[in-house]
């Protein structure tokens, strides 16, 4: 059913979460693989969608059964850390729009650990490990904070609004480490990586300067979508997080379509999928694994 607002869903113990931004018909596969796999209530969240995404959903929702709000467009970190201060629900299931659940295994065990007090979340553990070309970095410059996989975790809704009404947030940011006792120095000095000979420039005459990460001394790290709620709630208030490593499991669970929303919203952004390039794999799977054509 339509939602007009956020507090109005029902109290439940476990909530289901897609966020859409005009990919109806991504979303919808996303939506499909939650309500066959999860076993929980499902909001889909859209963003001002141009594509007539509400009009989609709503002829949707009379075969199947799952509420949508629609809100104003935000930054997808600062969209997290709303959701999370107003939502009502014990437990949000966080699902990409660009994600396809292959199984109910994962769902099961993420649902078992998460009954244990000392966890604040489970699904999938994302670094952390040095970036390369498809961030743009050069060679063991750049790290990739540890943080959970945010296109499928399931998450404490308690435990992570302690964490925003700390000052914590969802939100992506970059830490200039090539000289710790100051990001606007550390921050012209990144400027070095704009031009291809200084691609792989480590400055590693800073290193007494520079801030450790897992005993090694980056020049920068990217602290990506959640990076910094991990982190808190993992290492500061040491609640654990049960999850498999991404880049190896994740695939066996879930099929993810890499960044399409953020391509859509960025286009020069290349870490993502195009979406005239899975659109045909897409509507193929609604069809032949969930029954929905493209025009229901």
């Amino acid at each position: 059913m339509l939602i007009k607002d956020i507090k109005d869903l029902k109290a439940v113990n476990s909530q289901a979460v897609i966020i859409n931004v005009g990919t109806k018909l991504v979303t919808t596969l996303a939506l499909m693989s939650v309500l066959k796999y999860a076993e929980m209530n499902v909001l889909v969240i859209d963003c001002e969608s141009k594509d007539g995404s509400m009009d989609y959903f709503f002829k949707l929702m009379e075969k199947h059964d799952f509420d949508v709000l629609s809100v104003p467009l935000r930054k997808h970190g600062y969209m997290l850390d709303w959701l999370f201060m107003n939502i009502s629900a014990e437990k949000v299931l966080l699902i990409d729009s660009d994600v396809e659940i292959l199984c109910s295994e994962i769902i099961t065990t993420m649902k078992d650990v998460l009954y244990y007090d000392k966890v604040f979340g489970a699904g999938f553990v994302h670094g952390p490990e040095w970036l390369d070309d498809r961030h743009g970095a050069g060679y063991q410059v750049g790290y990739y904070q540890e943080r959970m996989w945010i296109p499928l975790t399931f998450l404490k809704t308690f435990l992570v609004r302690e964490a925003i009404e700390k000052g914590y947030s969802f939100a992506d940011h970059i830490i200039y480490n090539d000289f710790a006792p100051s990001q606007f120095i550390s921050k012209i000095l990144q400027k070095r990586f704009r031009f291809k000979y200084f691609k792989n420039s480590q400055l590693s005459w800073l290193n007494p300067f520079k801030q450790s990460f897992y005993g090694l001394k980056p020049c920068y790290v990217l602290c990506d979508t959640g990076a910094d709620i991990f982190q808190y709630l993992r290492y500061k208030r040491g609640y654990d997080y049960v999850g498999f490593p991404a880049t190896i499991l994740h695939r066996k669970y879930a099929e993810h379509y890499h960044g399409v929303t953020r391509l859509l919203l960025n286009p020069s952004d290349s870490n993502g999928a195009i979406l005239n390039d899975i659109i045909t794999v897409v509507k193929q799977n609604l069809k032949e694994k969930y029954g929905i054509e493209e025009n229901i």
